[in-house]
């Protein structure tokens, strides 16, 4: 149970701290002595030695929210920003990570880092053990004006590594002016005191948690297209090994998303420049990445339920009749995951890795078959694309099926993803307006998938908890008015895409793709 802020009675107001230069010493009393002259005296406080594991999302929300997470070997959590007060809350030493921030305790850390963190996992990134010496420092009057820790530390895990001195000011309530002089003392004496968390940016940066994947070797214009191709799929893979664990292990909703995007760009990008690669591998590729994307489709398809489900509640007028409908997604989905987990342990998994990898390196260690370059792929293959994005909406009318709605929707994230993969290459500008432009369509038809099968699937839904016998009358209610509501978003997004179709791919959308791929130097823009 959080027992709230133990924060210390001193009214501290703010921590503020950096990883300095400063070498590793027995008795840091000399050194800060020397930092403040003769205006300030120190008085030894306590020795301490602890260990602090620091916290962030997967893909470090936290921080790039300017917050701080760590928990010490007590179980109290401990978040901060900047320079304001640090909030703490006990969870307990038992505490297991990976969490999401809404199941843990309600209390003020939940409450500070629930709406930042949102559906991903808070995970462990790296633990330190750290020797902290604090003193309090005295004006002339011999009262306490500040406090300095010095503090010792050593990165633990993943990989021990000596991380030298980090020097900490509390401001007390009071006596900023003199928190604000010590602070100025120091940084004349070399020993800079900076925002934050103590070694949490270091720490970060040493433990390499959270660094995105990236591609083996980057991509030039006058790169030979094959070379282009397989560095783009070698960037793809990375990111499908980067995210498998946590797909395994069910660590949060994103995992899965993320390891299902790297699939489709590379199902795309195998379809649309296959041509590039030998033909052998592209013929197998296709076929086991095609089983890839289908046994990830049950999990992610029951996860958009589950994750839409306060919008659902929203969208009725008895939000409790759904609860055994919310049930029956979770006992489905509890089955369709253990049967994604064994899928991504099985052999065949761990061959395709295998076996695509090795396929890609030999493209990009054999000598060049391509006579196109990357510039030359990038100017061919987009514009071809667009045109039959283009044309595919052209040709959809008022009455057209919805079937041709989804190709046109299934060919949009083909040019997506091209344009993805040739980024490097464009103007960073002109590329944000092209991907801008097809942003819009896409959400557009998203919209209208969605709600197509997603009123499918409460009808599929409907009729298995019927068979089950155990539904309640007003439960198939609540699910009829949820189908209804689908079915209106669909034709919403029907009439937004009749009406408006010119906007995202007219002559505007055309101007910035020629932009994009002008010929008039003979090569795509360079960023």
């Amino acid at each position: 149970m959080s027992r709230g802020s133990d924060a210390n009675p001193s009214a501290l107001l703010s921590t503020t701290s950096r990883l300095v230069t400063a070498p590793v010493v027995s008795d840091p009393e000399n050194p800060l002595r020397a930092a403040l002259g003769a205006a300030y005296d120190l008085r030894l406080v306590d020795r301490t030695t602890r260990r602090r594991t620091h916290l962030d999302t997967p893909d470090q929300r936290l921080r790039a929210a300017g917050l701080s997470l760590t928990q010490l070997e007590n179980g109290v959590l401990v978040a901060r920003r900047g320079r304001e007060l640090a909030v703490r809350q006990d969870v307990g030493s038992s505490m297991s990570w990976p969490v999401l921030a809404t199941d843990l305790p309600p209390g003020p850390v939940r409450e500070l880092i629930a709406p930042v963190a949102s559906i991903r996992a808070i995970v462990e990134l790296a633990t330190v053990q750290t020797r902290s010496t604090s003193f309090a420092v005295l004006n002339a009057d011999h009262k306490t004006v500040a406090r300095i820790g010095w503090t010792e530390g050593e990165l633990i895990n993943p990989t021990a590594r000596p991380l030298g001195v980090q020097v900490e000011v509390e401001k007390l309530r009071g006596y900023a002016t003199e928190a604000k002089d010590v602070r100025r003392r120091m940084a004349a004496a070399g020993l800079d005191v900076a925002d934050g968390e103590p070694w949490h940016d270091a720490v970060l940066a040493l433990s390499g948690a959270g660094r995105p994947a990236t591609r083996r070797f980057g991509m030039r214009p006058d790169q030979p297209g094959d070379l282009a191709v397989a560095d783009a799929l070698l960037g793809y893979l990375a990111e499908m090994e980067t995210t498998v664990d946590g797909v395994v292990a069910d660590i949060d909703t994103e995992y899965l998303h993320d390891f299902r995007v790297a699939v489709r760009r590379t199902r795309s990008v195998v379809k649309l420049l296959g041509d590039q690669l030998p033909a052998d591998a592209v013929a197998w590729a296709l076929a086991e990445f095609r089983w890839l994307g289908d046994v990830t489709t049950p999990t992610r398809d029951l996860d958009v339920y589950l994750l839409g489900m306060d919008g659902m509640r929203a969208a009725v007028s008895r939000p409790e009749d759904l609860a055994p409908f919310e049930r029956h997604i979770r006992r489905r989905r509890q089955a369709a995951q253990a049967e994604l987990a064994e899928a991504l342990r099985s052999p065949r998994y761990a061959t395709l890795v295998r076996r695509w990898r090795s396929a890609l390196a030999d493209v990009i260690t054999a000598p060049t078959n391509s006579p196109e370059t990357a510039a030359d792929l990038a100017r061919e293959r987009i514009g071809h694309t667009f045109t039959q994005v283009s044309r595919r909406a052209r040709s959809i009318k008022t009455s057209s099926p919805s079937v041709q709605v989804h190709a046109l929707r299934k060919k949009c994230k083909e040019l997506r993803y091209l344009l993805e993969v040739f980024r490097p290459l464009c103007d960073a500008l002109t590329y944000k307006k092209v991907v801008g432009d097809l942003k819009q369509l896409q959400e557009v038809l998203g919209q209208f998938q969605d709600g197509e099968v997603q009123a499918a699937g409460l009808r599929d839904f409907a009729a298995e908890m019927v068979r089950s016998g155990d539904t309640p009358v007003d439960t198939l209610m609540a699910m009829g008015q949820l189908s209804a509501e689908f079915d209106r978003r669909q034709r919403s997004a029907r009439a937004e895409l009749d009406a408006h179709h010119e906007s995202y791919l007219g002559h505007k959308a055309a101007g910035h793709l020629a932009q994009l791929i002008d010929l008039g130097d003979g090569r795509i823009a360079a960023r």
